[in-house]
C-alpha cells in the first residue's frame, strides 16, 4: 500500500489530460482538508499567505503567487509558476469565485504549458444550508473546445458521521466509485475508505485522526484493508509546542514495528510556518538526508494550511485585516460583526451606502447609525462619503 501521502506530487505539476490515477488522487489529497472543516467553505484566517517558493531535491524550483480581493479579503487568484534560470515561467492559474456568504462556487484552472492560457479544470460547489452538499469536476477537452465530466462529490452529514460518495463519468453517465465515511467521536475522528465491487461496499482504507483537548491533530493512523482485517501502514505524529508543530515524523509499519522514515521540521513567525524541510531516514548511512515530501506549511496558528512537494519551503504571508485597516484609516465602523446597527465614527460626515458583493446598492443613510436587521447574515461593502463627495469603502460582516 505504501505510501499515499508521500507519493501524490501536487497536481498542478501533472500537465496534459486529467487521467482517472490522476482524479483518484485529486479525491485523496482533499481527505484530511474535510475531516475537521467541508472543503469549500473560505476561511476566516486574517493572515493568509502571499508568496510560497519551493524546490525539489533535484534543484527544480516552483511558487506561488496569492492575489486576494481589495474588499472582500477572498484569495482570488494563485499563479503558480516553475523558474528556468534566472526566469520565472507560467504553469497554472487557478481562480476562484465565491457565493453572497463567502462559500466558493467554482474554481477554474487554467494551464500554460502550450505558451498560452487554456482551460484545464472546471470545480463547481453547491451547498444547502451553508453545508457544501455536491461537488463537480470537469476537465477541459481541447480537440471539442468543451467541458467534460470528471468526478462528483455527495455530502450527507447526519449528526457525527458525515459522508461522501464519489462518482466517475464513464462517458455516457455517472457511477458511484468511492465512499468516504467520517465518523467523529471523542478526541478521534475516523474515515472509512470504501470502492465498490460487484455491487457491494468494499473496505480499502481507514484513517484515524487523534486530536488533543484544544482540536489539534496530533497522530493520524493510515491502515489498509487486506485477509479480512485492518493492517498498519502508516502514521503521521504531529509535534506541537504551544499552539504550533515544530515537527512531523511519518512512519511506517515494517518488521512488525513503527520505523521513522520521513522528518518535517518548521520554523515558525507570529504562529505562521514561514520555513519547512523534509528528510528521509538513510539507514545505510543512519542519518537523514534531503528528500522530497508533503510539507504542510501551517498558518494563522493552524486555523488553516497549504501543503506543498518538495524538500524545501519559504513563505511570506500578509495581514489581510492590517492592510484594509491602514488602507481605511480615514473612517471606523463597529460593532463588527453587525447584528441590528452600525456605527461609522467618520470626520466631515456626509452619507453611507451598503452593497452587495455584487455591487447591487441596498441601503443609503445621511446618519451615522445604520439599522442593518433587515439584511440577511453575509458579507457587505459599507461606503462613507465625506462632504467632498470622496467616498471610501470597508468590508463589513452582518451576522
Amino acid at each position: 500500500m505504501k505510501k499515499a501521502f508521500f507519493t501524490l506530487a501536487i497536481l498542478v505539476m501533472a500537465f496534459g489530460n486529467m487521467s482517472f490515477a490522476q482524479c483518484k488522487a485529486d479525491l485523496k489529497s482533499n481527505a484530511t482538508a474535510n475531516v475537521l472543516k467541508h472543503y469549500g467553505v473560505r476561511d476566516e484566517t486574517t493572515f493568509v499567505p502571499q508568496l510560497a517558493e519551493w524546490k525539489l531535491c533535484e534543484g527544480i524550483q516552483y511558487r506561488t503567487t496569492y492575489v486576494y480581493d481589495e474588499y472582500d479579503y477572498y484569495l482570488i487568484e494563485e499563479l503558480w509558476q516553475r523558474k528556468n534560470g534566472s526566469i520565472w515561467l507560467d504553469l497554472q492559474k487557478t481562480t476562484y469565485e465565491y457565493d453572497f456568504f463567502g462559500n466558493v462556487l467554482e474554481v477554474l484552472v487554467e494551464d500554460a504549458s502550450s505558451g498560452s492560457w487554456e482551460n484545464y479544470t472546471r470545480t463547481s460547489y453547491s451547498y444547502e444550508s451553508d453545508l457544501l452538499s455536491e461537488v463537480v469536476k470537469e476537465g477541459w477537452v481541447p480537440g471539442q473546445g468543451a467541458w467534460e465530466n470528471l468526478t462528483k462529490a455527495v455530502y450527507n452529514y447526519n449528526g457525527d458521521v458525515t459522508t461522501v460518495l464519489y462518482w466517475m463519468w464513464n462517458g455516457n453517465g455517472w457511477s458511484s466509485n468511492e465512499l468516504y465515511t467520517y465518523t467523529f467521536g471523542n478526541g478521534t475522528i475516523e474515515l472509512l475508505i470504501q470502492y465498490m465491487r460487484t455491487g457491494a461496499w468494499q473496505n480499502r482504507e481507514k484513517y484515524t485522526y487523534t486530536l488533543d483537548f484544544d482540536e489539534h491533530i496530533t497522530e493520524i493512523l493510515y491502515e489498509y484493508w487486506e485477509n479480512e482485517m485492518w493492517n498498519n501502514d502508516m502514521k503521521m505524529v504531529y509535534d506541537f509546542n504551544g499552539e504550533v508543530f515544530n515537527t512531523t515524523k511519518v512512519l511506517y509499519w515494517e518488521n512488525q514495528t513503527w520505523e521513522e522514515r520521513y522528518l518535517l521540521e518548521y520554523d515558525y513567525e507570529d504562529g505562521n510556518a514561514v520555513h519547512g524541510t523534509c528528510k528521509s531516514y538513510d539507514s545505510n548511512n543512519n542519518s537523514w538526508e534531503e528528500d522530497n515530501g508533503n510539507i504542510e506549511m501551517a498558518y494563522g496558528y493552524n486555523a488553516a494550511a497549504k501543503t506543498y512537494y518538495g524538500s524545501e519551503v519559504n513563505m511570506t504571508y500578509v495581514d489581510l485585516t492590517g492592510l484594509n485597516e491602514n488602507a481605511q484609516a480615514s473612517f471606523k465602523v463597529y460593532p463588527l460583526p453587525a447584528e441590528n446597527e452600525i456605527q461609522i465614527q467618520a470626520e466631515d460626515f456626509q452619507k453611507a451606502e451598503i452593497y452587495s458583493v455584487t455591487g447591487q446598492k441596498l441601503m443609503e443613510s445621511t446618519v451615522v447609525k445604520m439599522n442593518v436587521s433587515s439584511l440577511s447574515q453575509g458579507v457587505y461593502l459599507l461606503k462613507v462619503y465625506d462632504q467632498a463627495g470622496k467616498a471610501e469603502t470597508q468590508r463589513i460582516i452582518v451576522k
